[in-house]
C-alpha cells in the first residue's frame, strides 16, 4: 500500500506539473496571438498611409512630416516583428516544457498501472494458493 500512495503522490504532482506547464503556454500562446494581431494592424496602417498619400501635392513640409511618419511606423513594425519573435521563441520553450511535463505524467501513469497490474497478479496468486490449500485439505 506505501508504493501504491507514493506512486498516487508522484503522479499528483506529475499532474499539477504538467496542469501548471499547459496553463503557462496557454498564456504565451495568447500573448503571441495579440501581438501577431498588433503587427498586422501596424503594417496595415503603414500600407494605408503609404498608399494615400502617393497621389497627393505635398510641399516640401508636409513630405518630411509624411516620411518621418512613415520611418516611425516602419521602425514600429520593426520592433514588433522583434516582439513577435521572442514571443514565439518563448511559446516554443513552454511547449517544450509542457511535453516534458506530459511525457513524464504519462510515465508515470503507466508505471503505477503497470504496479497495481503485479500487485492484483500477486493478490490472485495469493487467492489461488489459498484455495489450493484449502481444496487439498478438503481432499485429506
Amino acid at each position: 500500500m506505501a508504493r501504491r500512495n507514493r506512486m498516487q503522490v508522484l503522479q499528483k504532482l506529475a499532474e499539477h506539473t504538467e496542469a501548471e506547464a499547459s496553463r503557462r503556454l496557454a498564456e504565451r500562446l495568447k500573448l503571441l496571438s495579440a501581438d501577431e494581431k498588433r503587427l498586422e494592424q501596424i503594417r496595415g496602417y503603414l500600407a494605408d498611409y503609404s498608399g494615400s498619400n502617393q497621389n497627393c501635392a505635398m510641399t516640401i513640409g508636409a513630405l518630411r512630416s509624411n516620411r518621418g511618419f512613415m520611418e516611425r511606423l516602419r521602425n514600429a513594425v520593426d520592433e514588433q516583428r522583434g516582439t513577435v519573435e521572442t514571443q514565439r521563441h518563448q511559446a516554443e520553450q513552454h511547449a517544450a516544457q509542457w511535453r516534458a511535463a506530459r511525457a513524464r505524467s504519462l510515465a508515470l501513469e503507466r508505471l503505477a498501472d503497470r504496479i497495481e497490474e503485479r500487485e492484483q497478479q500477486r493478490r490472485d496468486r495469493l487467492e489461488q494458493l489459498r484455495l489450493d490449500e484449502v481444496a487439498n485439505q478438503g481432499k485429506s
